[in-house]
């Protein structure tokens, strides 16, 4: 507000006094001066700088939680050929050439990125790209190599998403965390991290997406992020979905960061995201794992493991739907509602209210009154989910989701 005008002043002075002159007179004594008494309670008690003892956080941090490289097995064979440390170094403002040729750069630096890379199959795809002899010598992977080698890796991406989905991933193909190419590939993760972080700069965090598909591919992804150097990282491999090394359970990752926690004295969380991929199970009131209602010790666990939600990214929005808020006319931004991450099944009306995160809120209020913990209370972010590694999300700097449908000419006419 200026206060260069007699409006101004005006205004001002309405405001000192609360409501206008009226109030002005209601400090006067009878001869016109100011009581002292009456003046008594009319401001608060505090010094006079209103900056004097605050003690909150008061500066935004702008990044990225969620980003893949050319190491997950889906953005690798889409055409991302850039490394967690290219992908550090472009969030921390350098020039990089994108994995298109093209030249790109952010208009300012980030604070802070997660490359949440697969826990699954960690180290398949620099092996297939290679043209690995046990790669190409798997049918499935020879047919993989040679779409990629043709310029045709964006069909190679989508059917190894689709099978993966399926469980139909050839075991021959795996890359499992006992093996000598997963630990390598974990190491070269956690070593881009720790030398991309510069103390009061930029922040780089350790992280993973564990990318759990309940047949027939039902989206219950989570990302893990790591408040720990490399040093508390290293100690335990990330887990997985695929058994012996994993499950596809939230729970059984909970019990994962558990034991985590407690063998390296470490600090991590789970941000849960594309609820609306979900087909009905990312939000329960009845588990889908076990179709018993919601308990007091799921409520408990997944409040302490997760208290954030990735409510909007490329893969869709997830916070509101028409179906529920129809008198919201915002409630249909971005949404992509036709069916799971594979569209194997069709979205049915009475699925939504436990994909979005908007009923997941109203959800967990009444869960409290239930069973006395709310397992929905949280925060929400907005992350890339970017397969580029470039974390770009300005419509005019916007590389895509996918490396193929990085910018061209043909990318608004080209289905993907």
């Amino acid at each position: 507000m200026k206060y260069c005008t007699p409006f101004g002043a005006l205004t001002f002075a309405a405001t000192l006094f609360g409501s206008g002159f009226a109030t002005a007179q209601t400090v006067m004594d009878g001869g016109g001066s100011l009581d002292p008494a009456k003046l008594e309670g009319l401001f608060p008690a505090r010094a006079y700088s209103p900056y004097a003892g605050r003690n909150f956080p008061d500066r935004p941090f702008f990044g990225d939680t969620h980003l893949h490289t050319g190491i997950s097995m889906d953005a690798g064979a889409a055409g991302a050929r850039l490394s967690p440390a290219d992908a550090y170094q472009f969030a921390k403002g350098k020039e990089l050439t994108a994995s298109s040729g093209q030249q790109a750069r952010l208009s300012r630096p980030l604070d802070f990125l997660v490359v949440a890379d697969h826990s699954d199959n960690m180290g398949f795809f620099p092996k297939l790209l290679a043209g690995d002899p046990s790669m190409l010598a798997d049918p499935t992977g020879r047919k993989w190599y040679n779409l990629i080698q043709s310029g045709q890796g964006a069909e190679a991406a989508m059917d190894i998403v689709t099978q993966f989905a399926a469980g139909t991933f050839p075991q021959a193909l795996m890359s499992s965390p006992d093996s000598p190419a997963y630990k390598s590939t974990w190491d070269d993760i956690i070593k881009a991290a720790d030398e991309a972080n510069d103390l009061g700069i930029f922040t780089a965090f350790i992280g993973y997406e564990w990318t759990s598909l309940v047949a027939p591919g039902s989206n219950m992804h989570r990302n893990i992020i790591y408040r720990d150097g490399g040093d508390v990282a290293r100690q335990v491999l990330p887990y997985t979905t695929q058994a012996p090394y994993g499950s596809n359970n939230p729970r059984d990752l909970w019990d994962w960061m558990e034991n985590y926690e407690a063998k390296t004295g470490g600090d991590i969380l789970a941000i849960a995201h594309n609820g609306n991929l979900s087909n009905g199970i990312m939000f329960p009131v009845i588990e889908s794992f076990d179709g018993k209602p919601v308990d007091l010790a799921y409520a408990q666990t997944r409040a302490k493991w997760e208290p954030l939600y990735e409510n909007t990214q490329m893969k869709g929005d997830g916070e509101a739907h028409p179906f529920l808020s129809p008198n919201d006319e915002f409630a249909n931004f971005e949404t992509w509602d036709k069916g799971n991450l594979n569209v194997s099944a069709a979205k049915t009306p009475e699925m939504l209210q436990y994909e979005y995160s908007r009923e997941a809120l109203k959800n967990g209020i009444l869960l409290q009154d239930k069973i006395g913990v709310n397992p929905y209370k949280f925060g929400v972010i907005g992350s890339t989910d970017s397969h580029t590694g470039l974390a770009t999300a300005s419509e005019d700097n916007f590389f895509g989701k996918v490396s193929s449908m990085e910018p061209s000419a043909e990318r608004t006419s080209t289905v993907f």
